[in-house]
């Protein structure tokens, strides 16, 4: 599905693996020059990620201008350096959720993530330690390894993630969204990953917490996605732009699928056509 944006354009959205980088985690020379064009027309640039704070400043680092972060699938958000790289957002997930997650991989071969201020806690273990492998592979995040989660129940995490056989995680997907409903924010951002967050961490509710400190009405931004935790974001932007690469119900989702997808930069050659 096509659309034309009548509205100027005031912020853009990207979300980071499967969209803004590349297949090898990248971000294009090119698409930092787009994007730095757009700062130059005061258009607001915001990353947009399940990833933690610390994960998503590798790129912004390599940006010459200011960027402000949706971290942590929403439930985590911050201004941009011009505005002081406040936070502004924030929901965490109720202890009594985190508790039983914790033990309930007691049982399980399955890694836990534990986002908790802005640190990413798990334990290494032979059982761990090739989904630990595989994380750091996908996000260059910086783990704190404890001897046990124990240690960490009672506390409110921003999020957790499940990181196992997608197999497996198909089955425990079913199993706590029927257990909890809606009371938790559970989605897949991969085949390898589960996670669980307070209904309000999304990047659909990080967005608009973000438009409301900049003051920039829904018409006026734009947000580019690719997986079912974009899903949120795309809805609430007013022109949502769907990955060439993007799942089926994420294109259904967006106001326009793109004919590139990541590994052909597609953010940079839309960019290009919403700028002209």
């Amino acid at each position: 599905m096509s659309t034309t944006f009548s509205l100027k354009p005031r912020l853009f959205a990207f979300d980071l693996d499967g969209t803004l980088l590349t297949s090898k985690k990248e971000l294009p020379p090119a698409t930092i020059e787009l994007l730095r064009k757009c700062n130059d027309q005061n258009i607001k640039i915001v990353f947009a990620s399940g990833r933690i704070k610390s994960s998503i400043e590798q790129y912004t680092a390599q940006c010459p201008f200011p960027v402000a972060i949706l971290s942590l699938n929403g439930a985590s958000v911050y201004t941009d350096s011009a505005a002081g790289s406040e936070k502004i957002y924030s929901a965490v997930l109720p202890s009594l959720y985190a508790d039983y997650l914790i033990d309930h991989t007691l049982r399980k071969n399955i890694l836990l993530n534990f986002y908790y201020g802005d640190q990413l806690y798990a334990v290494n273990n032979v059982d761990n330690a090739p989904w630990i492998s595989l994380y750091i592979e996908q996000t260059r995040s910086k783990y704190t390894f404890l001897p046990s989660l124990q240690t960490l129940k009672g506390k409110t995490p921003l999020k957790i993630i499940f990181v196992g056989e997608p197999s497996i995680l198909d089955q425990e997907q079913r199993f706590f969204t029927e257990k909890w409903g809606s009371a938790v924010y559970i989605c897949r951002t991969w085949d390898y990953y589960l996670e669980f967050l307070h209904p309000e961490a999304n990047k659909g509710s990080g967005l608009s917490a973000l438009a409301d400190f900049y003051s920039i009405p829904p018409g006026n931004i734009v947000a580019f996605g690719d997986a079912m935790n974009d899903i949120p974001m795309l809805e609430y932007a007013g022109l949502s732009i769907a990955v060439g690469n993007a799942g089926d119900d994420v294109k259904r989702a967006a106001k326009k699928v793109s004919s590139w997808n990541n590994d052909e930069e597609c953010v940079a050659r839309e960019l290009e056509l919403l700028l002209s």
